[in-house]
């Protein structure tokens, strides 16, 4: 079962990723400004912001199944609907504004489901998993999501060298809409013992407090993690350019060099938390937060591309750390019948992220291109000693 969950939130995943190095090209071919371009791609991040905690709470009601199959086909489906948005609009002569805001609330509806799937999947994992191993479970999605992370724009870039921009949005279609019925055939239909708890105490669940102040550590701390991760990729270029003097060029290239980087040492540090080190969630949250501020650190002081290389290598081992531990020790502090409401609020930090870090990022990199990397390492370090405050005691 636990490689199914992992298969799961790799395809989902890869859902996303497959896309990403097209995106911006075919947008432009459908004749969309490059501001347009970032409320599209913003929609679907909002919307995942609202629906994720709700996909989290259906599946404590639905259970995990259904609602790992509804992510996966819904992509599928919104993924098709995309990419004919897409060829009617390039293949117009001219801006057809109906055709923009249609793409835009496609996107919306899209990042609806994007969560869906990998939501659902870790409170399945969280379920299944006893408490000691809850961890290192939970790294093992994690490491999906890195993989995915490094396959998923080679695999793109990959399709798209054929010369057809609309072959990446077909094959991730197919692959999520085949997965969608294998998810079906292969899932358990019957729904787990505490699946089944959760529904049957539904009344007595809502009558507790899911929110707790231990809860908010972890989610606050995780949402340091995902403001790095979301904001490099949009100002680890820029910087290349500004602060290296590369060229226009040459900073592209290298800013998709430093992301496989940090994509593979993200996965080679999951893989040894799995099958080595196997630490408990909050040793790797406490290790995790400093490696990401050496690094953001590391990355004002780069003068050279060489530095920027380990720079990124530790963030991406920080990044690891940070991502896995999430996961496994936001459920160790809910109960068992929230475990889905958990996963959701974790997945809200995604979005949270997706949004707000791009935003304040861009704002602050105006001002000074350093200021972003230094506010990205303060804002790790007050979430980091809220949640030492709160979790004096080490998490199992």
């Amino acid at each position: 079962m636990k490689k199914k969950l992992f298969i799961a939130t790799l395809v989902s995943y890869l859902g996303i990723y497959i896309t990403m190095p097209v995106l911006s090209a075919i947008s432009t071919k459908a004749h969309m400004e490059p501001s347009q371009i970032g409320i599209m791609i913003s929609m679907g991040a909002f919307a995942m912001l609202l629906f994720a905690p709700i996909w989290g709470k259906l599946s404590d009601r639905l259970g995990r199944r259904i609602v790992m199959i509804i992510g996966l086909l819904g992509m599928g489906l919104f993924f098709i609907l995309y990419v004919t948005l897409f060829k009617l609009a390039v293949s117009s002569s001219q801006v057809v504004p109906i055709l923009i805001y249609a793409l835009m609330a496609t996107r919306f509806l899209l990042g609806i489901f994007m969560t869906t799937t990998p939501t659902a999947a870790n409170a399945y994992m969280a379920d299944i998993s006893s408490v000691e191993d809850r961890a290192k479970d939970m790294s093992s999605l994690g490491f999906a999501t890195g993989l995915s992370m490094v396959l998923g724009p080679i695999i793109g870039g990959i399709l798209s060298a054929s010369g057809d921009l609309y072959l990446p949005f077909y094959t991730t279609a197919l692959l999520l809409l085949i997965f969608s019925f294998l998810m079906a055939k292969t899932l358990p239909k019957k729904q787990t013992e505490k699946e089944q708890k959760a529904v049957n105490l539904k009344n007595d669940e809502n009558s507790k407090s899911f929110l707790s102040v231990k809860l908010l550590s972890w989610l606050l701390v995780g949402l340091s993690v995902m403001f790095v991760i979301v904001g490099l990729q949009l100002l680890t270029s820029l910087y290349l350019h500004d602060n290296i003097g590369q060229s226009v060029l040459q900073s592209a290239k290298s800013s998709s060099l430093l992301f496989v980087i940090l994509g593979v040492t993200l996965m080679f540090t999951q893989f040894l938390q799995m099958k080595v080190l196997n630490f408990p969630a909050h040793k790797m949250m406490m290790i995790g937060i400093p490696l990401l501020v050496i690094g953001l650190l590391l990355i004002t002081m780069a003068n050279t591309f060489w530095i920027m290389v380990i720079s990124y290598m530790i963030i991406g081992a920080g990044a690891a750390f940070g991502m896995s531990s999430l996961s496994a020790g936001a459920s160790l502090v809910v109960s068992d019948t929230q475990q889905g409401a958990a996963a959701g609020a974790v997945a809200m930090t995604q979005a949270i992220a997706g949004i707000v870090s791009p935003l304040l990022g861009s704002f602050i990199y105006q001002i000074n291109f350093k200021f972003p990397f230094y506010c990205f390492a303060i804002f790790s370090i007050f979430t980091y000693l809220f949640f030492i405050t709160q979790n004096t005691k080490k998490s199992k």
